[in-house]
């Protein structure tokens, strides 16, 4: 029983833990957030459809097992493509500028 909760433990840690996952590849934070938020709510959308084609179309509904099987697939080659490629995901997405949302506070102007 302990070496199942276990394997269940690194399971989740593969899949959810930046420092483990193949998204660990790409060196910036910011966009392995925004991947793993994307694929989070990629995910959220295909079980809460599958969940209803399987109420109104029943356990062997087609549609609802390709959505999931898709989604498999995509967050596999996210990963594999993350884990090759992982330098250029920085490329491909900008990071917002921190200077540019700066506030300084000068009391002698505004006091």
């Amino acid at each position: 029983m302990k070496k199942l909760g276990f394997a269940i433990y690194d399971l989740y840690n593969f899949f959810f833990s930046l420092k483990m996952n193949p998204l660990r590849h790409i060196p910036n934070e910011f966009t392995q957030f925004i991947l793993m938020f994307y694929l989070s709510v990629m995910w959220t959308v295909v079980f809460t459809l599958w969940a209803g084609h399987t109420i109104y179309f029943g356990i062997g509904s087609v549609g609802g097992h390709l959505m999931v099987i898709t989604a498999f697939f995509l967050t596999a080659l996210t990963f594999k493509d993350a884990e090759k490629n992982g330098h250029l995901w920085v490329k491909r997405v900008p990071v917002p500028s921190k200077d540019k949302n700066k506030c300084v506070w000068d009391l002698e102007k505004e006091g």
